[in-house]
Formats: structure tokens, sequence, C-alpha cells
């Protein structure tokens, strides 16, 4: 019996010293920085590959392994966490696959890579983080979990714990990696907490960036990091002096199967230009909200959708809004919006959803109705969509976001079923009483694409009875970029440059010209123009002054361009100061600028809150068309 309890004394002792051996070895050198409202915590990794992963954790109080318990783990990431697997391209589509700015992560303005060999874990600050208030002292701890998913929460010293750190809840910056010419390269850095990081980390969707998938860091990454570029122009293409203030063109580019480059391309206009990657494809919208994207599968029926990428893209201008040195370079009156096939459909959507942002836009062969793609034989994106956001059958809901206040207009439609939601024929109409961007839109007939039949042709119908401020062309082209085809006069290209020559503001109204077009009209093939030859008298082109546009009065000139005199609707748009009284009444007269009245009449707001003048005469000499509220009610 002594014998016995002696063995099993000695086997206990030995299993607790097994186990203690067991811990794996803490990393090193951990370090972490505070800048507008992210903490950049690093360390060094074990120096052999152990298949390990870290953990990193946050508390208002130096962490010990007495009270690791009552910290907060941030995250747990896997080995190589600096590595910058989104910034990778597929060059040329060869299927060799290279850094297009970065392999490493740069967490300083200005500052170098991160080395091979170092964790990264970037975190941004919540009220969530502190005991009370906005800011206050953070500590940090980063312990090691080794492959069998034991972690050391018992050894801490200075070399993997830190603090305090100051720390505040703010918009976060982008970090700016360099500076090339007039070429600047920014990291955005998105906040962990409401971002999915294994869409973008390597996966099936997006060829693993040309990595191995077996690969234990490559299976457990995280990415929620991403590259953009901000262009200066050069003097000469503004005439030979750059002016104080500039506008701003933010340029969405087609699909291409991840090939995209670098860009080097200086600025094609007097402007600062923005150019986002949307890299794997998102059709600048987004993707699923919760799904591991690094597991193989369909979207389940439980998932929802969110606007990811438009956060993303929209967030790189509220950013330079607060740029301590940009933001003061831009006319913040003259944004705008400009693509093709796929950029021209992330245009669109934009357009449609934020006209507190952009002065004017331009959509060159853009997806309409993305469930009917392919349904008139050309290309059927269903493979492309369909792992982003569910099937039609699903129709998953969507989840939108957008950075300040640019996203609460659209909070009344949280919960719309994806494909519902991408279904701009429809909202066009269904939401016509909410404002959108100016728009050009270009299409061609012989597109198969994005195909003429089921994305260009039913479009018109709808963009009639949006009572929105468009104008479009079609041609008879397959699917190449419109160049600027589809512009409204006012909004045209002046001296090779468009919007009027970056002229169009956004704080101006606008008119909505529309024809009196049945729901579901389809339009004929070939050459077609529409609103290409009726201007308006603006700020910018001030041919007979720019419009009235006070408590009590609208107006707003017009004349046709092509000697025709033609009738339209007239809806006023982007009002600015008239009342909009739904109780009140208006009278409306149109005057030709030799001083006849065509025309005169007495109405209300229509049950949507909007003023509509229906069968309006505009002649090539010109109509002055006035709205006046009145004070007293109609006689």
């Amino acid at each position: 019996m002594i014998v016995s309890r002696t063995l099993g004394i000695l086997i206990l002792v030995h299993s607790m010293a097994w186990a203690g051996m067991a811990d794996p070895v803490q990393p090193t050198g951990l370090t972490a920085s505070h800048r507008s409202g992210q903490s950049f915590v690093t360390w060094t990794e074990l120096a052999n590959d152990q298949n390990e992963t870290y953990r990193v954790y946050r508390f208002d109080q130096p962490i010990t392994a007495g009270n690791l318990d009552q910290a907060s783990l941030l995250y747990e990431v896997p080995r190589d966490s600096s590595r910058f697997y989104a910034d990778r391209y597929n060059v040329g589509g060869s299927g060799v696959w290279a850094a297009r700015y970065l392999d490493r992560y740069v967490i300083a303005d200005g500052g170098f890579e991160l080395s091979a060999g170092t964790g990264l874990l970037v975190w941004t600050l919540a009220d969530a983080d502190f005991t009370s208030g906005s800011s206050g002292d953070g500590y940090y701890a980063v312990t090691t979990v080794d492959s069998g998913g034991v972690e050391n929460r018992t050894d801490f010293s200075t070399e993997n714990t830190l603090g305090p750190v100051a720390e505040s809840v703010e918009s976060p910056l982008p970090v700016e990696v360099a500076q090339v010419g007039d070429i600047r390269i920014f990291i955005q850095y998105m906040d962990l907490r409401s971002w999915n990081p294994t869409f973008h980390a390597p996966n099936g969707t997006n060829s693993y960036f040309g990595f191995l998938p077996f690969d234990p860091a490559i299976a457990r990454s995280i990415q929620y990091a991403y590259t953009y570029t901000l262009v200066e122009p050069e003097s000469t293409v503004c005439g030979g002096s750059v002016p104080g203030k500039l506008p701003l063109i933010l340029f969405l580019h087609p699909w291409q199967s991840n090939s995209y480059p670098p860009q080097t391309s200086p600025a094609n206009y007097c402007a600062i230009e923005l150019r986002p990657v949307d890299t794997t494809e998102t059709w600048w919208f987004g993707f699923a909200r919760d799904h591991d994207y690094r597991v193989a599968g369909a979207l389940d029926g439980g998932e929802v959708i969110a606007n990811f990428t438009e956060r993303r893209v929209l967030r790189m201008i509220y950013d330079l809004q607060r740029h301590p040195e940009l933001a003061s370079k831009v006319d913040w009156n003259r944004v705008y919006l400009v693509g093709h096939s796929m950029g021209g459909s992330g245009v669109l959507a934009l357009a449609l959803r934020y006209p507190q942002i952009f002065a004017a836009a331009y959509s060159s062969e853009p997806m309409t109705r993305y469930a009917t793609a392919g349904d008139g034989g050309g290309t059927n994106w269903d493979f492309d969509l369909e792992p982003k956001w569910g099937t039609e059958a699903q129709n998953l809901p969507i989840d939108l976001a957008a950075p300040g206040e640019w996203g609460d207009p659209l909070q009344v439609h949280q919960g719309t079923g994806v494909w519902d939601w991408q279904d701009h024929q429809a909202q066009m109409v269904s939401r016509r009483a909410e404002e959108a961007v100016p728009i050009g839109i270009g299409f061609g007939s012989s597109d198969t694409t994005i195909e003429w039949i089921t994305q260009g042709d039913p479009s018109y119908g709808p963009l009639h009875n949006s009572w929105q401020s468009f104008g479009a062309n079609v041609s008879t082209d397959g699917h190449v970029w419109q160049d600027f085809q589809g512009l409204t006069p006012t909004l045209d290209v002046l001296n090779g440059v468009p919007f009027f020559g970056l002229g169009a503001v956004r704080d101006e109204t606008v008119p909505a010209l529309s024809l009196d077009v049945p729901v579901g009209t389809v339009f004929p093939n070939g050459v077609t123009e529409v609103h290409q030859n009726i201007e308006w008298s603006s700020s910018w082109n001030p041919w007979d002054g720019p419009p009235i546009d006070v408590p009590l009065i609208w107006r707003m000139s017009f004349r046709t361009t092509d000697s025709s005199t033609q009738f339209v609707r007239i809806t006023p748009r982007r009002l600015q100061r008239l009342m909009l009284d739904p109780t009140g009444y208006y009278r409306w007269i149109n005057r030709r600028t030799d001083g006849t009245v065509v025309g005169t009449g007495q109405f209300q707001l229509d049950g949507e809150g909007l003023l509509t003048l229906p069968n309006q005469e505009i002649t090539p000499n010109g109509n002055r068309i006035t709205i006046v509220l009145e004070l007293q009610r109609a006689r």
C-alpha cells in the first residue's frame, strides 16, 4: 500500500510537471501605440513555426495571471498576422500573384513594412472599452495558444504585457504609406467589431491570393485592411497652375477578377482623384456579415448581407474631409462619381443612395437589376454574386451603415432583401420621394456582358418614372466605356472635362425632366438619346442666370439645343430653400424669355411630397418656369 501510494504521488507530480512544461512559450517584444482612435499592437512571434495562434487581451489595469479572466479578449489571430494578403493581385490574370503595393502592413504614416515574424492586431476603440467616458488608459497582454489549443495563462512579463497606453474613441484616419510623385497610398484599418475579416482572407472566392489553402496560417488568417490611392493633379492638366481648391472624383473600376495592378497613372482632370480597389469583386456593395468565407460552403438562410464595400468607399471621402492637410484642398461642393461596368453599377447604387455627398455622377454600362442578368442570353453573373449575397431565392436581408450620419436616411430600408435592394429598376420608382444624385447613363445595345436586353433596355421606363434628374444615351456598342455619353447638356463634357468642366455643384437645385412613360415601357434598340437636347441655366452655366430657390419662390430657365420645341414633365429636385407645405398652394407660370406667357396654373404637393409640373413647353429661345408658394389659400 505504501509503495502504491508513493507511486501514485510520483505519477501526479510528474503529470503536473509535464503539464507545466506543455505550456507554449509566450511571445516577446510586445509594443502598442495609439493614433486616431485605433491602437496598434505588435509582438514578436515564436522563432519556429509551431502552428500557434496568439490571443490579445486588454484591461484597465496591468494584466497578470491573477486577473486575466477579467481582461477583455479582443481577438485570437494566427501566425503571420502582419502579412497583407488582400493587397495581392493576379498579375495580368496569369495565375502569378504579387503584392500590389505592400507585402506587409505599415502602421505609421511614412513608416516601414512590419518585418516577417511580427504579429499585429489593430483595435478600434469604442465607449465599451472604457469603464466610463470615451478615453482612458489601456493595458495589453498577448498569450500563445499551441496547436492543441493549450494557452499559456501563467507566464506574464514585460515581454508580453505592457501599459498604460493613453487611448480615446475617435473616427480613425487612414495610415499614409507612401507618396510617389502625385500619387499617395493609404491603408484603411476597419473596425473588427463590425467587420467580417474572413471574406478578404485567403479563401476559395479569391483563389487564396496564390497561397496554399492547407497552410494553417492561411486557413486561419483574417483581413480587415485595404489600400487605396489618392492622386493630386499636375499643373499641366490645370492650365499651368493648380487651384487652391479642387473638385474630387471617385473612380470605381470594372470587374477584373482580382487582376488590379498598382495605380500609376496621373490624374485625368484638374481634380483630386480617389481610386479604391474592390478586391474579390463585391460589385461595390458588400458581402455576408457573419459567414466564415475561409470554410467552403454556400451562405445559409440565416445570413445578413452588409454593405461593407459601400462603407469602406464612403469612409475614404469621410476621412479625407477630416485630413489635417488634404481636407482644405477639396471643394466639398464638387464631389463626383464615375465608373464603368461593375464600377458603373456601383456609381448608380451610390447615386441613388447618397445625394448628400455627390454633386453629379456618370455610369457607363451599369447593372440595373442583378437578378435578371443573363436571362437574355448574355453573361449570367450568379456565379460571382451568390457567394457574396446568397441566392435570389434566399433574398437575404441587408444591413446598411455609413460613416457619420450619411446612412441615417437609409435606415428605413434595413432588412430589405439584397436582390430587391440591388434591383435599381424597381428602387428608382419605389424610392421616388427620396433624393438622388443627378446622373448620366450610357449603354450599348450590343452589350452582352452586362446585357442590354435585361439591364439597359428595361431601365429607361423606371428612369423616367423616378422623377429624378438624369440623362441617358444608347449607342450600338458592345461592352465598352461610353465616354460620358448620356450626360445632359448642363452636365455634359466641356473642353474634354465632364460635369460641365467640373463646375456642377451639390448645393443647387436641379430639375428632373421626364416623359409620361407607362410602367413596363420598353425602348427601341439602336441609338437613343434621352434629355440630350434640353439644358437648364445654372450657376456654372448661367446663360439666363442661376436658379432662384428661396422659401417662397423657385425659378429655373430651360431651352432646347436642337431647335425643337418639346413638352416635358418638370419636377424640382434637390431643393435648398423652397418651403414644401403639404397644405399650401403653389402657383406656376411658364414664360418665354420674350415675356410671352404660355401657361399658368395652381397645384399642391403630390402624395409623395413632390412638386410636379406636367406638359411644360420648352423652346429654343428659352422658357422661365416659376413656382410661387402662395401665402393665402386658393380662391
